[in-house]
């Protein structure tokens, strides 16, 4: 029988709806279908229905991508095939009742739809039919159009300019975003340079501070050899004039404790410091390096400095003979 609605209208429809049962199409011809519906107006919404965790619907990856179709998932909780049905429905109505769309394309071999058909024509709006040629009549006939979907080519097809435009289209988009990145790392790789660069600067100041400290270290290091050398001649020199004056005032200190002895080896430190002022009277300790008598007595080698009743008292041994 002859479909006289595969005729396509002289007028153009402003907002088109379509509405693909994903479970009842072929796939690989979407695009040659949606270029069909392109020659009768303006699509506005295109939608495909069924379980996406379904192994089966994962081919359809590539062909909603290449053709923009918006995914509208429904599990199927039963064996029934009619959930996926009942989404789109549902659907169709509620695109109904915003009054956007003049026609809407109902894109499936299932003749169920030929209730919803009925309602969206009830509104007057235009219902396009896309299916096989075995498509239930009774849905056929109540469409406006129906286009047979087996005599459209199918995506393999290079050449159509749908699949060619939404190739480009995702081509421009990827360059793009490359084109982003690309920028974005010249960015990072321009300031990790200028990083590196500002680092060697520092780094090179760094080493010429360090070349002339080593430098003044040195030039230090001799002057703390010579000052370490000159230290240790005047050291020696200023024991060895100590030690002079020590052996000097151990003469007096001899000479002053001839009969002074108040118990054995003991002698009054006042009475032995009166004896040698009367003997010498410039006698003075700071002479010999010394702010008192009883402490430039107490570094007199062999002689002990102690206190005895409140009386500064002292002891010699052999050791002061030898300085004579």
């Amino acid at each position: 029988m002859a479909r006289k609605n595969e005729q396509l209208p002289d007028v153009k429809f402003s907002s088109i709806a379509v509405l693909i049962d994903a479970e009842n199409v072929d796939r690989q011809k979407v695009e040659a279908i949606l270029t069909k519906l392109g020659q009768l107006g303006t699509i506005t919404t295109k939608r495909v229905y069924g379980d996406w965790s379904q192994e089966k619907l994962q081919a359809w990856k590539d062909v909603v991508s290449i053709c923009a179709l918006r995914t509208m998932h429904h599990f199927v909780h039963s064996t029934q095939k009619n959930t996926t049905d009942i989404a789109l429905v549902i659907d169709a109505m509620d695109l109904l009742h915003t009054g956007n769309y003049d026609a809407f394309a109902i894109v499936s071999s299932d003749g169920d739809f030929s209730n919803l058909a009925v309602r969206i024509r009830n509104e007057d709006k235009v219902v396009i039919g896309v299916g096989q040629h075995k498509t239930n009549y009774n849905f056929v006939s109540i469409c406006n159009i129906f286009i047979n979907q087996d005599k459209l080519a199918s995506s393999v097809d290079t050449a159509n300019p749908m699949r060619l435009k939404n190739m480009v289209e995702t081509l421009n988009s990827k360059m793009a975003e490359r084109d982003k990145t690309i920028k974005a790392q010249a960015v990072k790789i321009k300031d990790k340079n200028k990083a590196m660069t500002d680092l060697r600067k520092e780094l090179s100041s760094v080493k010429k501070e360090l070349r002339t400290a080593t430098s003044d270290n040195k030039k230090i290091e001799k002057q703390l050899a010579k000052l370490q050398k000159s230290n240790d001649k005047l050291k020696a020199k200023s024991d060895k004039s100590k030690g002079e004056l020590i052996a000097k005032f151990a003469v007096l200190l001899q000479k002053a404790i001839e009969g002074e002895e108040i118990a054995p080896n003991k002698y009054p430190l006042d009475v032995i410091g009166k004896k040698i002022r009367d003997d010498v009277p410039e006698f003075k300790p700071s002479d010999y390096g010394f702010s008192s008598l009883s402490k430039l007595v107490a570094s007199t080698p062999g002689v002990k400095v102690s206190t005895e009743q409140n009386r500064v008292m002292f002891s010699m041994n052999d050791d002061l003979a030898k300085l004579n």
